[in-house]
């Protein structure tokens, strides 16, 4: 056991010394073109449920968020294609005064992506996060990114979307705990219609209060076919090794195939991807004799996007995961995503997902909903009012995990916050423009007939966000 715990903290320590590696090898280049913003939120929250167990506990808690951002683009272009955010966050119990902390829950993330030539582009995904004694909302991420399609390259410069397993980590129990996901992806374009992409990822939980560590590793690889410029075909195949806390090690072979369909609109005399439909099937194979041996592999993935709002919806099936909770699942995840531009500085989203696990050990099934508002006071304050609600449901063997109690648990949470930005570098002062990661949402494909353009106008604030500064 000793052995697998030192193993687990080589692969996570590697895949984060690995991440930032990358970033210090192009400090020749980041002052060619570097900005860096620091912003303070300040917020109220209301949690019915501040430790996230059957004996709920409420209470209102003063959050106090300073965070430093940093971002690089190469010379002649706008988007970053690095970024990196640190944020500690700083908590007053109203009445829970003995765990008022400042750094019990804090975050480092950050996305590099680096274009070796206009045929071959790697992508690196960085995202640490420590929780302390509660389980809070609090500054809940609401952009306009959307779920990747399995043939979607990782977003530029950004950290990709968590998925199911990853999520877990907000609905164990009160407790310290550390969890870091890293990501890499490959993309090389063989021919204009051909595309060939792999990957890795390293997913790691420390439970520092209940013990143990989960760990998860995934190497990828698929092919990808551009057919009348509205169809990529693919077909992929994966090998996930779990290390799970219980024990259970699994190791999992995942084979697929399938289509992303995309369709086209006129606005503004600018054809640009709409609606896009991503549906894959193939198998799961378990061949470490723990867990769910096979399973159906699906992903059905639907996203809209109109002048001023998007829709994203589907479902993902097959072997996955479970965060420390139990081994190997064949996990079954419904999710939904929307936004909308209600005003020129008020937007407005909502979410929504749905998630069955069922493992040799204990099954159980996860619900979230969440809904919020933020409006742009001006180019460097704003606002926003966030609600959420989430459960968990644990059936018989719930208590024989340590994260997971038998019946359901749930929560309701409701933030207010303000935020302010300032820049750093080049300029200092009040901020100038909304963060960088902002605008209209996209949808991504590995082909330039297709390639990455926003896909709808959506209309920016009455400061729309200025280019990266470049400095020769």
């Amino acid at each position: 056991m000793a052995c697998t715990k030192n193993r687990s903290r080589i692969w996570v320590s590697s895949a984060t010394l690995g991440f930032f590696g990358v970033l210090l090898l192009q400090v020749s280049e980041l002052w060619g073109a570097f900005a860096s913003q620091f912003s303070l939120s300040v917020g109220e929250e209301y949690s019915d449920n501040i430790f996230f167990s059957k004996e709920k506990e409420s209470d209102f808690v003063t959050l106090i968020v300073p965070r430093f951002s940093f971002y690089h683009a190469p010379v002649g272009e706008t988007v970053p294609t690095l970024s990196l955010n640190i944020a500690p966050k700083g908590q007053i119990y109203a009445r829970h005064s003995e765990i008022n902390n400042f750094g019990d829950d804090f975050s480092i993330n950050g996305g590099y992506t680096f274009h070796y030539s206009p045929r071959l582009t790697f992508n690196f995904s960085q995202d640490f996060k420590r929780q302390g004694d509660a389980r809070l909302t609090g500054l809940t991420d609401t952009g306009n990114q959307l779920p990747l399609t399995p043939t979607a390259p990782f977003p530029p410069g950004s950290t990709i979307p968590n998925l199911p397993a990853q999520s877990l980590r907000d609905y164990t129990p009160a407790g310290h705990q550390l969890s870091n996901n890293f990501a890499f992806q490959g993309n090389y374009r063989y021919r204009p219609n051909i595309s060939i992409s792999s990957g890795y990822t390293n997913s790691y939980a420390k439970f520092l209060t209940r013990g143990g560590s989960d760990l998860t590793q995934t190497f990828s690889v698929r092919g990808i076919y551009n057919w009348k410029n509205e169809h990529n075909l693919h077909a992929g195949y994966s090998l996930s090794i779990v290390n799970p806390r219980n024990g259970d090690d699994g190791v999992i072979h995942d084979f697929d195939f399938g289509d992303d369909y995309f369709t086209s609109q006129v606005y503004k005399v600018q054809i640009t991807p709409t609606l896009n439909l991503a549906a894959s099937t193939g198998i799961s194979i378990n061949t470490s004799g723990n867990g769910p041996s096979i399973a159906n592999n699906t992903t059905l993935i639907i996203t809209k996007l109109w002048e001023k709002a998007f829709l994203s919806g589907g479902v993902r099936k097959g072997l996955t995961p479970t965060f420390g909770i139990s081994g190997v699942s064949d996990t079954t995840d419904l999710f939904a995503n929307f936004s909308v531009q209600l005003a020129e500085r008020l937007n407005a989203t909502a979410t929504s997902n749905f998630a069955f696990y069922d493992t040799d050990q204990v099954n159980f099934r996860t619900f979230q909903t969440s809904a919020g508002i933020h409006y742009l006071i001006n180019s460097w304050l704003s606002s926003g009012l966030y609600y959420s609600y989430r459960s968990i449901y644990g059936g018989s063997g719930a208590t024989n995990t340590g994260l997971l109690e038998k019946g359901t648990v749930s929560a309701s949470n409701v933030f207010l916050s303000v935020t302010a930005r300032f820049d750093i570098w080049p300029n200092t002062g009040l901020s100038r423009s909304e963060p960088f990661s902002g605008g209209a949402p996209v949808l991504r494909t590995p082909f330039p007939l297709t390639s990455a353009t926003p896909a709808a106008p959506f209309k920016q604030p009455a400061v729309p966000p200025r280019p990266l500064p470049i400095r020769d």
